[in-house]
């Protein structure tokens, strides 16, 4: 199935890119994770997830279907 990953804040550093359209073999929130995580560097960086524009429990494995944009979201800083 084919996703929308966007990327914010120091995540657009490590990732490369604001945005990506990505063919990935996931079927849920917690797969998609562990798979970015042992192939990017993201480990370090706290973040939540968003899918479709709602922010969503890590720990729930929320499925995912073709055309969803998952945002990842480092927390807020500044003033």
């Amino acid at each position: 199935m084919k996703v929308t990953l966007k990327y914010f804040g120091q995540l657009v550093d490590v990732m490369g890119n604001h945005e990506e359209t990505r063919e990935i073999s996931a079927n849920n929130s917690n797969e998609l994770l562990e798979q970015m995580k042992q192939n990017n560097p993201i480990g370090h960086i706290p973040f939540q997830l968003a899918i479709n524009d709602k922010l969503i429990d890590q720990k729930a494995a929320k499925k995912l279907n073709d055309g969803d944009v998952i945002a990842l979201l480092p927390p807020y800083a500044g003033g």
